[in-house]
């Protein structure tokens, strides 16, 4: 463990021996051309800015092995970048960094509340939102070869992920927790996710994702959903309070993401087991998503497989997209999910309109309402 003002010019890899925890109480830049270094910068406060200067933080798993050989299994399980979770921290930037080789996280920016939420730890109506990390800046990153990339904990405001490129996560390369708002993903490229979607959009609102290229993510590009509170108390520190809506996906590009390239209300009608669901009282039941007033305009949609756009709530918009599906790639869904045409009022006010089709298939209905326009 040591600290960033250790090194008041710039961190250096013949600085450290081992992989080192650094508590950021100031300022920290790499000096310039440097190997690669196993470090993971921790953010205890507030005010201050992690610059890599191009350099590269390795933890040693994946694709790459650390110079002298391969890390300690304990070594790839602790994240790149780690935020304290137990208080609030604002004002703070991490760029111009390659981060890779954690079987764990690249940048942790979770946060937990204790008992801040109430004693019961649900948000009452009229009680106000905790406040989580915020105005917080990644920007010219390239994040590869981690369990998940970015993982922004709940309450998070004012996020801006800018120029990053996440590519080879195991499971999620951003996930966007519980309450979070005004977070905006722009410019960026997302490649070859594996096991889960690629973008995480659980119970975020007032956010936007832009100007992003999508590339073979196995399963899917960005689920926009409302968590029910699974496994509450054990995975997630609260029910969901805040469901996705008034979120923009605009002008960005999604080629072969397999599942489905957007998917709104992704989690509709799923069925849960006895015990898993919080919203349902740990009941058995089919779990009812909400993922309302979202926009998903202009983007490029190329696919063999799965679907290009699914919706699966209302109301909602998907105008001037460009959907080009070819041998087995459904061009999109409209339906009520796992519940059945006594919902189909869920979609009132859903819009899809001046949308250019160019599919060998046709598109999925299910369970309309007769509110629901589509015009292409």
């Amino acid at each position: 463990m040591r600290s960033a003002s250790e090194f008041p010019t710039c961190l250096s890899a013949s600085d450290i021996d081992a992989h080192t925890c650094i508590v950021m109480d100031t300022d920290l830049e790499f000096c310039a051309d440097q190997p690669s270094m196993p470090i993971t910068a921790i953010f205890d406060r507030s005010e201050k800015t992690l610059n890599c200067a191009g350099g590269t933080i390795d933890h040693g798993w994946g694709r790459n092995e650390l110079p002298g050989g391969t890390a300690t299994t304990q070594e790839t399980r602790i994240p790149a970048v780690r935020f304290y979770d137990d208080r609030s921290l604002t004002d703070i930037t991490v760029q111009n960094c390659t981060i890779r080789g954690t079987n764990h996280i690249g940048i942790q920016a979770t946060r937990f509340y204790g008992g801040q939420l109430g004693g019961n730890g649900v948000l009452d109506e009229g009680e106000e939102l905790p406040v989580g990390h915020n105005n917080i800046t990644f920007e010219d990153l390239l994040i590869q070869d981690t369990g998940l990339g970015i993982y922004l904990g709940t309450f998070s405001d004012n996020i801006n992920i800018n120029r990053v490129h996440v590519d080879n996560s195991s499971r999620i390369a951003i996930y966007s927790e519980a309450g979070s708002h005004n977070v905006r993903i722009t410019n960026s490229i997302i490649s070859n996710n594996n096991t889960r979607e690629a973008i995480a959009i659980d119970s975020t609102y007032d956010s936007e994702v832009s100007n992003t290229v999508f590339l073979n993510n196995r399963e899917g590009g960005i689920n926009l959903y409302q968590n029910c509170g699974e496994l509450k108390g054990i995975v997630c520190p609260v029910i969901r309070s805040t469901p996705s809506n008034n979120n923009r996906i605009i002008g960005n590009t999604f080629v072969n993401t397999g599942v489905s390239g957007v998917h709104v209300a992704s989690r509709q009608g799923r069925n849960h087991s006895l015990g898993w669901c919080a919203t349902l009282n740990g009941l058995p039941g089919q779990f009812t998503d909400t993922s309302q007033d979202n926009v998903v305009s202009d983007n490029t949609f190329v696919c063999s497989e799965g679907t290009a756009i699914i919706v699966k709530d209302g109301p909602n918009t998907i105008s001037n997209n460009t959907v080009l599906a070819r041998e087995e790639c459904v061009p999109f869904e409209i339906s009520t999910g796992g519940l059945g045409a006594e919902a189909s009022p869920m979609l009132d006010g859903l819009v899809f309109d001046n949308n250019s089709i160019d599919s060998a298939r046709p598109p999925r209905l299910r369970n309309l309402s007769s509110s629901v326009s589509i015009n292409h």
